[in-house]
Order: C-alpha cells, then sequence, then structure tokens
C-alpha cells in the first residue's frame, strides 16, 4: 500500500467505522451502509474502498474475503465498490434470506402495532427486500394493504396513485390520530 493510501487509511480509522466479523448477530447491510458514507465523505469509494472495508473485518467474513481472493483467477483486475457489494450481500444475506425478508414483508400487517411501529417494521423488511421490489410504488402499495382495513380504506380515498412512501406514512398516522 503506498504512503498516500497509509494515510487514508488512517484517516478512515479515525472516523470510527464498524467492524464486521460476519457473525448473524450483526446486520451486513448496516455495516456496508455505514462503510459507504464514511467513504463517500472522503471521496475514496472507488480509490481504496473495498480495501478499507475489507481492512474492517474480523473472523468468518475475513475468512471468506481471503478464500475469494485466493480463488481468483491469477492476474485479475480488482473489484470496485459496486461488484464487492454485490458479492459481500450475496455471501452474508443470501437469496434465501432476501426471499424470507420479502415474504415477511409483503404479508406484514399493522395488527395491534400503532403506524409509527409499522413503519418501522416495514422500513426494517423493504430494506433487505428492495433488491427484489424495484419500485417505490410497490413499496407503498404493500405498506397500504397491510395496514387495518378502516385506516387502508380511508387511504385509498386521501392517496394517489404516485405519492412517496414517506407521504404514505405521514397520511396513516393522520388517520390514526383522529380516529383515536
Amino acid at each position: 500500500m503506498s504512503s498516500e493510501a497509509l494515510i487514508k487509511l488512517d484517516k478512515f480509522s479515525k472516523l470510527f467505522p464498524v467492524h464486521f466479523s460476519g457473525a448473524p448477530s450483526k446486520d451486513p447491510h448496516d455495516y456496508l451502509d455505514h462503510c459507504h458514507e464514511v467513504l463517500c465523505n472522503m471521496g475514496i469509494v472507488e480509490t481504496n474502498g473495498v480495501d478499507f472495508v475489507v481492512f474492517q473485518m474480523t473472523g468468518s467474513a475475513k475468512r471468506w474475503w481471503r478464500d475469494y481472493v485466493f480463488n481468483r483467477p491469477a492476474g485479475s483486475p480488482a473489484l470496485t465498490w459496486d461488484p464487492f457489494s454485490q458479492l459481500f450481500l450475496e455471501k452474508f444475506i443470501p437469496f434465501t434470506l432476501r426471499e424470507e425478508y420479502r415474504r415477511q414483508f409483503e404479508c406484514l400487517h399493522k395488527g395491534c402495532m400503532i403506524v409509527t411501529q409499522y413503519e418501522t417494521r416495514s422500513v426494517d423488511l423493504a430494506h433487505y427486500a428492495i433488491v427484489l421490489l424495484p419500485t417505490e410504488r410497490e413499496i407503498v402499495r404493500i405498506f397500504i394493504d397491510g395496514l387495518n382495513f378502516s385506516i387502508s380504506l380511508q387511504m385509498a380515498k386521501e392517496t394517489r396513485d404516485n405519492i412517496s412512501f414517506q407521504r404514505a406514512v405521514d397520511i396513516a398516522r393522520q388517520i390514526e390520530i383522529v380516529r383515536g
């Protein structure tokens, strides 16, 4: 690593990026998002991003990466951020798990939760399902479908087809407050 890269790595390390071990209790998406944010702020996503993120890995995550590098053909170009991110998420959030999150998201119902709790759970599940749900419009539709019938019915009267997720949440909260 060049002296310039070492200086950047030192700066990156001082910004307190999280470590990732690959343990099931750690959220791989949050790890990647956090590191990406720090790298973007430093302006080094494409130049040093993969190396610095890998530097923060420990345990089984570090072993996975070493195995991946070892098994690549000699002379392969270094991975840039997007292919690395995709590879990382495929490893630590496999398709079957993303599919389960998508099913949970699609079947989520407000039930006895308040709209704010329902929104939080929707966002948490959509975070993973988003790869499989390409449009915000679809996320809004699933959110409204999961509301209690009376709120969902009122939402149909209050909303247009093309509203943002946040606007749908705000309308649902207003209806919930009015209905008490």
